[in-house]
């Protein structure tokens, strides 16, 4: 009983942040209330707040909820035990935008996280976005740090650098996406994107421009 009880609410929570988004999507961070989210998902007011103290809590957790994947494909590439941290790097990214092109509730989580007002949610918001790209830099600059031990970096290459230019391309292409989706080809635009950039770092035969990401791990969803 004990177990089912967990799973129910596990299931509730994660019908919660469904609705949440969905509610954030079409009105606004700020035009959305926890009593709306709990109607949207069925649920009393109540049942919002045993999981959630408030707006913030549920954005951030639906904001991570998707982002976990993401990270955990990324640290795939300065494994150890891996010996194509280049490949891996670029198939993460690569991966995590195919779904996101494929993925309506991902695109709106996009668009979501593109809008900004004056509310509290909307800032903490801003701030877990730092703190994102601080973590999603590190995991970067650990990689390539593998990538220039394994040999697989031209001469001279400044790794901070490197992450930055990465980082700064994936995101720009992302945004421009979701802000005029009829100008941009989100998965073709990246891939090219990447490569060009990996292409002008990397050794010459370490990756080859234009193939499909290599496969990885599945993402531990309990990670």
């Amino acid at each position: 009983m004990a177990r089912k009880t967990k799973q129910e609410a596990a299931a509730t929570r994660e019908g919660i942040l469904d609705a949440a988004l969905a509610c954030f999507h079409e009105h606004g961070v700020a035009g959305t209330s926890l009593a709306a989210i709990g109607e949207r998902a069925g649920f009393s007011r109540g049942a919002v707040y045993w999981h959630f103290k408030n707006k913030t809590e549920v954005l951030e957790a639906m904001i991570n909820r998707e982002r976990v994947h993401f990270i955990n494909r990324l640290r795939h590439a300065y494994a150890r035990e891996r010996s194509t941290p280049i490949e891996d790097l670029r198939s993460a990214m690569l991966i995590s935008v195919g779904e996101i092109a494929h993925d309506q509730r991902l695109r709106d989580m996009m668009e979501i996280m593109l809008r900004n007002d004056l509310s509290a949610e909307s800032l903490a918001m801003q701030q877990l976005q730092r703190d994102s790209v601080d973590e999603e830099m590190d995991i970067f600059c650990r990689a390539l740090l593998r990538a220039q031990e394994l040999g697989q970096l031209r001469d001279g290459v400044n790794i901070n650098t490197l992450a930055r230019i990465l980082h700064a391309c994936l995101v720009g292409v992302l945004y421009g996406a979701m802000l005029q989706p009829e100008h941009f080809d989100l998965e073709g635009d990246s891939r090219e994107t990447m490569d060009a950039m990996l292409s002008y770092y990397v050794t010459p035969g370490v990756f080859t421009p234009g193939t499909a990401p290599l496969p990885l791990p599945t993402p531990d969803p309990a990670a």
